[in-house]
């Protein structure tokens, strides 16, 4: 058999299909408290460190590796020791495994198995912004509104048809409202459609934070194209300089600007639980269900990461939650 590229696919690809039927599901919520930065790593325009983003949007994303190994990192303190005072591992060479094993795979080459847990890439669903009149809005699109039905945040009829790209569906008698149209950042938006209240209080639940709730009153829907626009130009840019430990002034070469994704967005990831691939021992046989009770506990008891870079100048803070379990469409 071959795959769409004409390559020839394993017997291993083929006969360990993952079961979804048998996973339980839940939904991810992340509130940037402060900016976020999780870094691309290199760029090739006038961003010196940009952010991550999807390549044929622009949106900003947090990819699943950085949220596996934040999360994972809150799980250090019950991690075994692998020789006393040197290091802590999730699978020591006696073979006993910590719930950091069970949760998100060993560490062990000699004792190697996955995790419980399938962690999606977490995406944009509501991005803050400035507005001439009331200060602020958070915008969103048809595009980011359909993928979140899909996976369950929303329900799919609450998705407004796309408006011009000189459109904007907002309350009429909101906050924002400049009579018939809205300002955000240069850009004027006449007012088209209706406002679709249901989404808006859907939004305003997500997150237990009073600050979040006015999405009820600010919200507003843009066309597909306008949103990526704003998602890529509308981040946050922060000059940096080396300061020479010689002179006390800054370095001629040290120069740079890092970009931020702005306090106040909206993130949401999907995450599977699966039942446990331990081996032996107390976590094998685990349930799907086990694993995101002891997921979600955790995140209800800490309410707080942090991602990304700059972790000790405040940059990357979030509140998390989890949905109940959920299925997409």
């Amino acid at each position: 058999m071959t795959d769409i590229r004409g390559r020839s696919e394993t017997s291993t690809q083929r006969k360990h299909p993952i079961p979804f039927e048998s996973m339980t599901t839940r939904i991810l919520f992340l509130f940037t408290r402060t900016p976020l930065h999780v870094g691309a790593g290199a760029s090739v325009g006038a961003i010196d460190q940009p952010v991550q983003r999807e390549r044929h949007t622009g949106f900003p994303i947090i990819p699943a590796s950085s949220l596996k190994g934040s999360f994972a990192d809150y799980w250090n303190d019950g991690l075994v020791d692998e020789d006393i005072g040197v290091k802590r591992v999730r699978v020591n060479k006696k073979g006993e495994i910590s719930e950091a094993a069970w949760l998100f795979g060993s560490d062990n080459d000699k004792s190697a198995f996955a995790g419980s847990l399938i962690l999606s890439e977490a995406r944009v669903i509501a991005f803050p912004i400035r507005s001439a009149k009331g200060s602020y809005a958070w915008i969103t699109c048809p595009l980011m509104l359909q993928r979140a039905a899909r996976d369950g945040v929303i329900s799919a009829e609450d998705v407004p048809a796309e408006p011009k790209d000189e459109q904007a569906i907002f309350k009429s008698e909101g906050p924002l409202a400049l009579e018939d149209q809205i300002v955000l950042e240069e850009y004027c938006f006449k007012s088209t459609g209706v406002y679709p209240t249901n989404l808006a209080n859907t939004l305003s639940g997500i997150v237990d934070d009073h600050l979040f709730k006015c999405i009820a009153e600010r919200l507003v829907i843009l066309s597909n194209g306008m949103m990526s626009h704003f998602a890529t130009n509308a981040c946050e840019v922060a000059q940096h300089v080396r300061i020479s430990d010689e002179t006390g002034t800054a370095e001629g070469t040290g120069l740079f600007n890092q970009e931020n994704v702005p306090a106040d967005t909206l993130f949401y990831s999907v995450i599977h639980a699966m039942k446990s691939r331990v081996p032996s021992g107390a976590f094998a046989g685990r349930s799907a269900e086990d694993a995101m009770e002891v997921f979600a506990e955790k995140i209800s008891k800490e309410g707080v990461f942090q991602f990304g870079g700059d972790a000790s100048t405040g940059l990357g803070f979030c509140s998390a939650s989890t949905s109940n379990e959920t299925k997409g469409a």
